[in-house]
């Protein structure tokens, strides 16, 4: 049987994660963590108690911290564990999580697990990255210890002197970098059109920039679930998915296979955020803006609760990217509107029984839904000028400006 690991926060240690003869494993919370009058739970599906939480509900949580899908299988050949291994896997790579919370093994030498260090980057292992997407082969070394949820090839790094670093030891990543994928061209500069038109309208998105030390381009995402402190020490705040807060496995974070629904995400808002109203409006603004760029990958493990020591709010947006610009991709919404996930043939009805559903205002969601619509067709030529000034005639202009312009002005008439 594996061996138990520890889970931290900052110094603290928050509980342990104990194998199960089942095959799943349990999680208990610490006593002085529990004795803690600053103590926050792991998730709101597991409260504070003094009894371990077992079975599906801890598996689920700290299984959607790793990889998923070719990343997955990736990680797990280069560190000679099998797939389905959550444990083990988390042992030797979860000491670098989303959030705040990190999982080492008991017999990780604490002095050593503390030390802040870097391994930087070089131009060279950067470019083997791209050729063999082996993001995962930087994985698992003694001390770099780094996990990622998803399926996409991802690292967390640090910025050293405006290079790209591992982190390694304890040291907390600063940014994201998302490599190019074989399959899906210019995906990093997609994801950085769309991100930054979604800032242009407004929305509270996490800050991205096109880095240029890949060829081509990666993506470089700050991380919104880190804060750089007054003595430039970079704190970790608590997050968890919308997996992680409806108790699901990462297998089941589209709606067709039993991830949460829009409805689901609302109530989930409505439950346990500080501001409640605020939240609402932003999880409408979320879809409309998905269906207006064409993002059909909207799922459970897209939205996310940050916990920033003042309440619980919707974290920043992320992920954001047209989808439907890959012919290969599903068109179809991951979480439906009322009854419909064909975004082309969405009405004001369906967005009005969205509302019912979700216990929320049909004025609300249609202005709400109008008013992001609007605000796309307004900002989407001034941000494409802007991008081609910034990035010159990219491919990804040649088609996914128009695309969205047209797109946006057969929404508004849907919703007419």
């Amino acid at each position: 049987m594996s061996s138990p690991l520890d889970v931290w926060y900052c110094e603290q240690r928050v509980g342990e994660i104990r194998a199960t003869n089942g095959g799943d494993f349990s999680f208990e919370y610490h006593p002085d963590w529990l004795a803690n009058r600053d103590a926050f739970p792991v998730s709101v599906r597991l409260p504070l108690r003094v009894a371990a939480w077992t079975g599906a509900e801890a598996a689920a949580w700290f299984g959607n911290l790793l990889p998923e899908g070719t990343a997955r299988e990736a990680v797990c050949g280069r560190l000679g564990l099998s797939v389905g291994n959550d444990i083990d896997l988390l042992a030797a790579i979860g000491g670098e999580c989303a959030g705040a919370l990190r999982v080492v093994p008991k017999d990780v030498p604490r002095g050593a697990d503390l030390e802040d260090t870097f391994e930087e980057l070089t131009p060279r292992q950067l470019a083997s990255l791209l050729e063999g997407g082996s993001a995962p082969l930087l994985v698992g070394g003694p001390l770099v210890r780094l996990s990622l949820a998803g399926a996409q090839n991802k690292l967390p790094v640090c910025l050293v002197g405006g290079n790209v670093a591992l982190p390694t030891g304890s040291t907390a990543s600063t940014h994201l970098l998302k490599l190019p994928h074989a399959r899906f061209a210019h995906l990093p500069m997609n994801e950085a059109y769309v991100m930054g038109l979604a800032a242009r309208i407004g929305l509270n998105v996490a800050k991205v920039e096109v880095y240029l030390g890949t060829s081509p381009p990666s993506l470089l995402v700050e991380r919104y679930d880190r804060r750089v402190t007054e003595g430039e020490r970079v704190a970790r705040l608590h997050q968890e998915d919308f997996c992680q807060a409806t108790g699901r496995p990462a297998a089941r974070k589209y709606q067709q296979e039993g991830g949460p629904s829009l409805a689901e995400c609302a109530e989930l808002l409505a439950r346990h955020t500080s501001r409640p109203l605020l939240e609402l409006r932003r999880l409408v603004e979320w879809q409309a803006f998905n269906v207006a760029v064409g993002n059909s990958d909207g799922h459970g493990k897209n939205l996310s609760l940050l916990f920033d020591g003042v309440g619980v709010r919707l974290a920043p947006f992320y992920d954001l990217l047209s989808t439907r610009h890959y012919q290969a991709l599903d068109r179809a919404l991951a979480m439906a509107v009322g009854p419909r996930r064909d975004a082309d043939t969405l009405s004001r009805q369906h967005w009005e029984a969205f509302a019912e559903d979700a216990s929320l205002g049909r004025k609300l969601v249609r202005d709400t839904v109008r008013s992001v619509i609007e605000r796309v067709a307004e900002a989407q030529p001034s941000w494409a000028a802007e991008f081609a000034g910034r990035h010159g005639r990219h491919p990804i202009l040649q088609t996914l400006p128009r695309w969205i312009e047209k797109n946006v002005r057969a929404t508004a008439r849907r919703l007419a």
